[in-house]
Order: C-alpha cells, then structure tokens, then sequence
C-alpha cells in the first residue's frame, strides 16, 4: 500500500497525500502491556517516540463494545500464544488460528483483534453509476457507491430519516463546503460517521473538529426529499507490523531479559449498503434546493461506540486505493 499510511496512535503525525488508518486495538494491546503487566510507562531499548506516544495515549478499552475486541498480552513459555488461540475460537469462530513464526520462548507478545460492523436498519441503494473520486493530487477513477440516488428524489423517506446531518457548512454563495453525517442513527452500540471537512494535523484532531461541530447542532435532521447520498464502498482486512517495535529489549525491571518480539495489529473493515434494495414509496413534490452530500473526493470516517467521546477506529480517504473499483 504506497499510498496507506497505519499509524498506532490517532495522535501520531500524518502523511499529506495517503489515506490514514488508526484502530484502537493495537493500543489496547500496548494498554495490557503498560497497565495490566509493567504498572508503568513501557520502555523499550533505543526506541522512544512511538512508544512514548503509546503510553500516553488514554486506554481506548473502556469505549469499546465488548463484544468487538480481544486484547492481551504475555510470556509465550506461560502459554500466551495458546491462550490466544483459544479466545479468538471462542469469541471469533471465524477467524483462523494465529500463527508467530520463528517466536522465541523468552519473548513477551502482544495481541490485539477488533472486528466491528454496525448493521444498517434500512438498507441504502446501490448505485448504478460510477461516482468519480477525485484525491488530493487531483487524480479520478471510478469508483462504486452506495447511498440516496438522484432517481431516488421525493421517495423513500424513512430511508431518509435513517441518516443524520450532525452538522453542515455553506459558504456565502450557499454552497456545501462541510459537513459531517451518521449513516444510521439507530444503529448501537456502534455507530459510522462520514465527513467531508480538510485534514488536520492528526486524526485525532479532524475527528475532534467534527465531534465539536457536532455538538454545537442542537437537532440532528435527516436529509431533504430530493437530496443525494453518495458514500463509497470500502473493504479491506489488513495485517500490520510496527516494525520499529519490534525486536525492542524492555528497559523496565519486571521485563529484565525480555524483548517485544511480535508488534501486530489485524483489522477488519467493511463499508457498503448492507443489504436489498427497497420497494418504492409514494411521491409527493415540492421545490426544496436539493442538497448533495457526495464523497467524491478525501473524506473522514470513523466508528465509535454511541456516545463515547473517542473512536476505535477512524480512517481519512485520501486516495481510491482502499476503495472498491467500478465495473
């Protein structure tokens, strides 16, 4: 992925060009390091930065639903990988047994899998255009989506009301230059925001700004009778090692002689409209301005348990490279 960028913490710095993608879950691993085992702040032997950025990241544990995460950590001669093996087939029948490759017996690991998926209450519609991404280099391809069509105008309107404008931006020309959207708010315990609002310095900042934005709107409506909806469909899984981890020797005196072999991170995500199509409704017309909330270009979006103050998982779309290709 040359143009992808894991970061392992949503303060970590980004990269102007690449999509960027942070899940909570690697540091929830870290988390039963620091927390649960040393007590303290990690430190590992001529590696400061992440691991300094690491520890003072707050546990993201507590706003997670339960059922979407397992975290630990520990020995592999007391039986750690094992253990591991054996939560994931009780928790997470599908997913494979985890292999480490050359571990060594004296080794600490560190584990973390989050998987999540928010079920829409109504399914939205497949588009069947091509929407024309634009990236930041100014780069297009055609791209599949899903959402509110514009032949689907003066229908469809509990469909409507499913979606939730937590805040809009217009310019003086009444143009829509920001805005932020929960794509079901009914949806728990998990919810999925999309934004269209520039890049801050770090994740954790752009998905503040929408968050604040958000609160200040006091009533989140749905959108218009003869607005459009266009989200693009994402999927991917993922395995990341944090190469500058790894093989790192604990400097703290319960890890004396110990080092972080394995620094991995899987993640499992899917965007799309979740479901079949719906059967048509009555049209009533009227000659409202219709508004288009269409990700044609770089975008947020991000998961968070309903109501919690951070995310677990938080994405910026720079580039088509994640997304689903048109054919």
């Amino acid at each position: 992925m040359r143009r992808t960028q894991i970061v392992p913490t949503p303060d970590h710095p980004v990269e102007k060009g690449k999509n960027i993608i942070w899940c909570a879950s690697f540091v929830c691993a870290w988390k039963t390091i620091q927390l649960d085992i040393a007590g303290s702040p990690v430190d590992l032997q001529g590696e400061a930065r992440q691991s300094r950025l690491l520890n003072d990241t707050p546990d993201p544990r507590p706003t997670i639903p339960d059922e979407c995460l397992y975290a630990t950590s520990g020995w592999v001669q007391k039986g750690i990988v094992e253990k591991i093996n054996s939560a994931l087939k009780e928790r997470f029948p599908s997913k494979q047994s985890v292999e480490f490759p050359g571990i060594a017996q004296d080794s600490v690991v560190a584990y973390a899998y989050l998987e999540a998926s928010v079920k829409f209450a109504l399914p939205y519609f497949q588009n069947r255009e091509p929407l024309i991404f634009t990236d930041s280099t100014g780069r297009k391809i055609n791209i599949n989506s899903f959402g509110i069509r514009p032949e689907d105008d003066y229908a469809y309107y509990e469909l409507r009301k499913q979606a939730a404008i937590l805040y809009s931006r217009r310019n003086d020309q009444y143009e829509l230059e920001e805005f932020a959207m929960g794509l079901c708010r009914t949806s728990s315990p998990s919810q999925i925001v999309i934004a269209r609002l520039p890049l801050q310095r770090t994740l954790s900042a752009t998905v503040d700004l929408v968050e604040q934005q958000a609160a200040l709107t006091k009533k989140h409506y749905g959108i218009g009778p003869n607005d459009v909806l266009l989200v693009p469909d994402i999927s991917f899984s993922l395995t990341h090692h944090f190469a500058a981890l790894e093989g790192k020797a604990f400097k703290n005196e319960i890890f004396r002689g110990q080092r972080l072999d394995v620094a991995r991170q899987d993640i499992l995500f899917r965007l799309d409209r979740s479901g079949a199509e719906l059967e048509s409704e009555s049209k009533m017309y009227c000659l409202p301005i219709p508004t288009r909330y269409v990700l044609d270009g770089p975008f947020l979006i991000y998961m968070k348990k309903r109501d919690a103050r951070l995310p677990y998982f938080a994405m910026w779309v720079d580039n088509a490279e994640l997304l689903q290709m048109w054919k």
